[in-house]
C-alpha cells in the first residue's frame, strides 16, 4: 500500500496535468539515477519511489483509483485485506502520539584477540577503529558553509509536505529540514560525514572470555543528521594457550612425568597462569591421576572466587633405550614380584578364573 503521498514525492499538486506530472518525474530521475549517484543507496531508494510515484500518477485509470483510495491503494488493484487496514489504522493513530525519533549513528564492532593471561590479570588494551565522524567544514549538513543551501521551493522552508492530512510528513525533497543542498562540501562530498581513525582504549576485566562483548558508549559512527552517536562493541577473542585448556574459571594442564618419578614419587615443576611452581608426586602414581591446586585458576568475571588448577599426570613410557638401558630394566621387571603390580596380579587371576 502508499505509505507516502505520491504527489508529495514527485512534488506536484493534486491538480498538476499530465505534462507537469511527467516534467517532475523526468528532473526527479536524473537527479537520483543511480548512474550519477554511485554507491549512494539513499539516491537509489529515492529513485524508486519516484519511479513508483510516476508509474500510478502517469495512468489516467490508476491515479483515479489512487485518488479515492488515498493510503489504501494498491497498484495491483486489490482491495487492502483486513489486516493492511488494520495496520494503516495502527499507524495513522499511533503517529499523532509519537514524536519523531531523532536520527542514530550505526553502532561498530571490532574483534579483540587477547591471551589467557590477559584474562587472569586484566588491564588495557589500544585498538584502533575507523568511524564516520560528523564533517566539521559543513557540520554534517553536507552543504558548503557558505552558499552550499538555499530554500526547499516545496515546502518553503517549512520541512513539511503539503498533502492530505492523513499523508501530511516531512518533505521528501528535503527530507524534512527545509534546506535542499546546491553545492556539495568538498571535504565529505555531500555525506556529511567521513572516515576517521580514532584511537581507543579498551579495558579488559578480568575472567572474560571468548564471545563477550564490551560496549565504548558513543564510539560508533556519528548520525547523518542531527541525533546521537552510535556504540562501539568490542568482541572478544581468547586465543588458543599451548599449556592450559579452560572450563569456566577453572585450568587444566597435562603434565608429562618420568617412568621413575611416578613410580618413586618426586617433586615436579608445573606451570600456573601466572608463573610456576612445585607439587609432589606421590610414590606409585598411575597415569591419568589428577591433582588440583585450589585458587590457582581463573578469575570468575564479577565475583571475588577464582578457579582451580587441575593437573592431569601422565606417566611417559621411555623409548629408545640403548643397550645397556634395556638389560637394566629387564633386570629389574625379574627382580619385582607379584606384589609391584597389584592391579595387574588381579587381571590375571580374572583371567585364570574364566578358563
Amino acid at each position: 500500500m502508499a505509505r507516502r503521498d505520491l504527489y508529495a514525492i514527485l512534488g506536484v499538486s493534486r491538480s498538476a496535468d499530465a505534462t507537469a506530472v511527467k516534467k517532475a518525474y523526468r528532473n526527479l530521475a536524473r537527479r537520483y539515477h543511480p548512474d550519477r549517484n554511485a554507491g549512494d543507496e539513499n539516491a537509489a531508494e529515492r529513485f524508486r519511489e519516484i519511479a513508483e510515484a510516476y508509474e500510478t500518477l502517469s495512468d489516467t485509470e490508476k491515479r483515479g483509483r489512487y485518488d479515492r483510495l488515498g493510503p489504501l491503494y494498491r497498484p495491483d488493484g486489490r482491495p487492502p485485506s483486513p489486516d493492511e487496514v488494520t495496520d494503516w489504522v495502527t499507524d495513522t493513530i499511533g503517529s499523532i502520539f509519537r514524536k519523531r525519533r531523532p536520527d542514530q549513528g550505526e553502532d561498530l564492532r571490532y574483534t579483540l584477540n587477547i591471551d589467557l593471561e590477559d584474562v587472569a590479570k586484566g588491564g588495557e588494551r589500544t585498538i584502533e577503529v575507523r568511524r564516520q565522524c560528523t564533517c566539521k567544514r559543513c557540520a554534517g549538513f553536507g552543504a558548503e558553509p557558505s552558499g552550499g543551501q538555499k530554500t526547499c521551493t516545496n515546502c518553503d522552508g517549512s520541512g513539511r509536505s503539503g498533502g492530505r492530512r492523513l499523508f501530511r510528513g516531512q518533505c521528501p525533497h528535503c527530507d524534512g529540514t527545509g534546506q535542499v543542498t546546491v553545492n556539495k562540501c568538498t571535504d565529505c562530498k555531500g555525506a556529511g560525514r567521513s572516515d576517521q581513525n580514532e584511537t581507543l582504549r579498551v579495558r579488559i576485566p578480568k575472567g572474560v572470555a571468548t564471545g563477550q562483548k564490551l560496549k565504548l558508549k558513543a564510539k560508533g559512527n556519528d548520525a547523518r543528521t542531527p541525533g546521537q552517536t552510535g556504540d562501539l562493541f568490542v568482541i572478544i577473542n581468547v586465543s588458543e594457550h599451548p599449556l592450559f585448556q579452560r572450563r569456566g574459571s577453572d585450568l587444566f594442564c597435562s603434565v608429562p612425568i618420568r617412568f621413575c618419578d611416578a613410580a618413586l614419587g618426586a617433586a615436579v615443576d608445573i606451570p600456573t597462569i601466572d608463573g610456576k611452581t612445585s607439587i609432589k608426586v606421590p610414590a606409585g602414581t598411575d597415569s591419568g591421576r589428577t591433582l588440583r591446586l585450589a585458587g590457582r585458576g581463573l578469575p570468575t568475571m564479577g565475583a571475588a572466587r577464582a578457579g582451580d588448577l587441575h593437573l592431569c599426570l601422565e606417566v611417559e613410557t621411555p623409548t629408545k633405550l640403548s643397550p645397556v638401558q634395556t638389560k637394566a630394566l629387564k633386570t629389574l621387571t625379574k627382580t619385582l614380584g607379584d606384589e609391584a603390580y597389584p592391579r595387574r596380579a588381579a587381571f590375571a587371576e580374572a583371567m585364570r578364573n574364566r578358563s
